[in-house]
């Protein structure tokens, strides 16, 4: 008996978190709940029977009202009673995805409001490999003319083989190369990154990298962002971290030092680059 009460128990408590998902509160699904095993009910049959406060039950019908899955009968006292389970879930499915929408449109209209200034000294620092992951996943998808990646340093390299959730940065920029996007790489003599990519502008770093060096990379996204990456600790699991900017000015200050680094590396296939 009390292993009966006990499963019963997380059925009930399982079915509850799975209607809160489907946007009702824990008040409301108990009543639904109610409704749904004994048919119909008062107001004071729905406190006895949920077991929620009495002073909350007008609130929570007249809400699972406007939802549209209870219905009401003109009686003396007001009887409720719920709809067929398959209509519930359709009629919650209903405005699960039409608040969906509305949410999706309004905050899009937020984010491209013209009329709200940018922060052009934003900075924000990111660690964990998917959190870092995700934030150059995000840069990629939002470029439109040009991406420069420096990464000559070996340690971001040895991130990329040993981190499985990496290989989508790389179907990413193959995506955006494929789009039109123009793609500037560097690398070391001793990654194989070129032989990844189709269609990307990939430069060669002549010499030794040398250990005191940023281990990481360099990450720009059409002038107007960038991502510095960085491995802090090469053992495994590594310490990813990033750091990310969105000001004019600390942009050109870095791009003017990828530049600079582009310049001294050698075109695939060219003579001098060792390789």
């Amino acid at each position: 008996m009390r292993n009966n009460v006990f499963c019963e128990s997380i059925i009930m408590n399982t079915l509850i978190k799975s209607l809160q998902q489907l946007g009702l509160t824990v008040y409301e699904a108990k009543v639904l709940i109610a409704l749904t095993r004994y048919g119909s009910g008062t107001v004071a049959d729905i406190h006895a029977l949920s077991g929620i406060p009495r002073s909350a039950v007008y609130g929570v019908l007249t809400k699972l009202k406007e939802k549209g899955i209870i219905d009401t009968q003109s009686t003396k006292p007001m009887r409720y009673k719920a709809i067929a389970p398959d209509q519930i879930i359709d009629r919650l499915k209903a405005n699960y995805e039409k608040a969906v929408e509305i949410s999706l449109e309004q905050l899009e209209k937020i984010y491209n409001a013209p009329d709200i200034p940018e922060d052009d000294d934003a900075v924000w620092n990111i660690s964990g490999v998917k959190n870092v992951t995700d934030k150059i996943v995000q840069m990629l998808e939002s470029a439109k003319e040009e991406i420069v990646l420096a990464s000559t340093y070996p340690s971001l390299d040895m991130a990329m083989d040993v981190y499985p959730i990496m290989e989508i940065i790389m179907q990413k920029l193959q995506e955006k190369i494929d789009e039109g996007v123009k793609v500037r790489i560097t690398i070391n003599k001793k990654q194989a990154i070129s032989k990844k990519f189709q269609g990307a502008e990939v430069r060669v770093y002549p010499g030794e990298v040398s250990d005191n060096l940023l281990r990481g990379g360099i990450l720009v996204i059409d002038n107007n962002e960038l991502l510095i990456i960085t491995i802090k600790n090469e053992t495994i699991p590594m310490n990813l971290a990033a750091t990310w900017y969105n000001g004019k000015e600390q942009i050109s200050i870095f791009r003017h030092f990828i530049e600079m680094e582009w310049q001294v590396c050698k075109p695939i296939g060219s003579h001098n680059n060792g390789i």
